[in-house]
């Protein structure tokens, strides 16, 4: 079982979100990563396959998780894994590639299913796509 969690989008420490900023608390943070697969805009959040094949890198973050299976219970609550009427994301083991150098296995949550008509976010990088989106209204 990972003691790592991945994450890409709203968890991430830069994001501003205050369950990312409950996560920089209860958790520590290894270090800037990347994982194989594709980032789609969700609107407001975003989406990943995670595929290991795939050239495509999805960017995030490596978190060491201090009181894992509280705080997994948490995240899983907060990113819908606990409906199990139609869960919109679901938690796998990943591989992430830290910047800094290694491999590492991590949790991370991953689509459900591929999305129907959401468009894919060149480069992986969820934080500067929404940047660079300001400005203009994000798709909901």
């Amino acid at each position: 079982m990972p003691q790592h969690l991945f994450v890409y989008g709203t968890l991430r420490s830069e994001s501003g979100h205050p369950l990312a900023r409950r996560l920089k608390t209860q958790a520590r943070l290894v270090g800037k990563a990347s994982a194989a697969g594709r980032l789609y805009d969700l609107g407001r959040y975003p989406g990943a396959i995670f595929q290991a094949d795939d050239r495509e890198r999805i960017i995030g973050e490596v978190f060491a998780l201090r009181n894992a299976a509280r705080l997994l219970a948490e995240l899983d609550a907060y990113e819908g894994v606990v409906d199990p009427g139609s869960p919109a994301f679901k938690r796998v083991e990943i591989k992430a590639r830290l910047d800094k150098g290694g491999v590492i296995d991590a949790w991370a949550y991953a689509l459900a299913e591929a999305p129907a008509r959401s468009r894919r976010i060149e480069g992986g990088d969820f934080i500067l796509h929404a940047r660079l989106s300001e400005g203009r209204p994000m798709r909901s």
